[in-house]
């Protein structure tokens, strides 16, 4: 921004056209330094050129003709990077369809293949989620994802059930606690959608009818990488571990136990402690930190006036919590 003296100098300059440094000195009484200063702030801003003829005078610029010719430049330059930019754009999206082409023929022809980049891995899900003609399991293990995946998650979801396929979902307890997987779970419900919980999900599975199977690597916590299975004998099995965990899952919107004042997160936490699990095996299960794991087991341990950790799993189950 321009300073006030620079201001002040731009406003004399504008009335008399002309002007020169000791004239506009001795009516503001202002320093011939100050006043030089000002000039430089104004002519870097194209606001002042000097009087064509007229020596040592100077006059105002308009400030739109000013703003023209400082950004005049730098206009043409955006201008040609952005036809570099669509020509770039034209020539390599020309590839798009070979590439893809070349894509499917080469995981047609591999049974099981890793897949390590994530953009990959959403491009093979859109690929066959786009193709899905029966049915689309989905077991998802940790504590669920943000509004935002779930705002698009929805709309694929409500496409595939108005197309006729069966769209099941397995959680983890836990989630039945995630306001934006309930939210989403309720959106997506009425159209068909049919979802299940249970104390802890293993895997992170995505089968597509009997074409494709993901399955999460998970060699760590932070592994984002997916075995793609393409062999049907593997398919079948990967659908027959899903469909036995589904009939022993409970309905996601199922009321929590009368009386219980435990959270869906809390329950599946017992359930791991009357299994014998530590603390780590508990939370790396349910994507939650060992502290906050630790802290849900101080609280359930204080309200059910437990000793142990197992003496409290069997009094939440005597209870009826769980």
């Amino acid at each position: 921004m321009l300073d006030p003296t620079s201001v002040e100098v731009y406003r004399y300059a504008v009335a008399p056209p002309g002007w020169t440094r000791p004239q506009a000195s001795e009516a503001l009484g202002l320093t011939l330094r100050r006043i030089d200063e000002a000039i430089e702030e104004l002519a870097a801003r194209r606001l002042l050129s000097a009087q064509s003829g007229a020596g040592d005078g100077l006059v105002a610029v308009s400030p739109d003709v000013a703003l023209a010719d400082l950004v005049d430049a730098d206009e043409r330059a955006l201008q040609e990077l952005k036809t570099r930019i669509s020509g770039q754009r034209r020539e390599l999206s020309t590839l798009l369809p070979a590439f893809l082409s070349a894509r499917r023929n080469v995981l047609a022809s591999t049974s099981t293949e890793v897949l390590e980049d994530p953009h990959l891995i959403h491009r093979v899900l859109i690929d066959y989620g786009r193709d899905v003609a029966d049915k689309v399991y989905i077991a998802q293990p940790g504590q669920g994802s943000t509004a935002d995946v779930h705002e698009e998650s929805i709309r694929k979801d409500l496409d595939l059930l108005g197309s006729g396929v069966r769209r099941r979902t397995l959680y983890d307890t836990g989630t039945r606690d995630h306001v934006p997987t309930r939210k989403a779970v309720e959106a997506i419900m009425p159209a068909g959608g049919e979802f299940g919980v249970l104390p802890f999900i293993p895997l992170r599975i995505m089968i597509f009818d009997e074409k494709l199977a993901l399955v999460g690597r998970q060699l760590t916590r932070e592994d984002k990488a997916a075995l793609v299975i393409r062999d049907h004998g593997l398919i079948s099995v990967f659908t027959q571990l899903f469909e036995v965990a589904w009939e022993l899952s409970e309905p996601f919107l199922a009321p929590a136990p009368s009386g219980s004042p435990l959270t869906g997160l809390q329950q599946s936490i017992l359930q791991g402690l009357a299994n014998g699990l530590s603390d780590e095996s508990i939370a790396r299960r349910l994507d939650i930190n060992v502290r906050t794991c630790r802290r849900h087991i101080a609280f359930m341990l204080e309200t059910l006036r437990a000793d142990s950790r197992f003496q409290a799993a069997l009094k939440a189950r005597d209870a009826g919590w769980v």
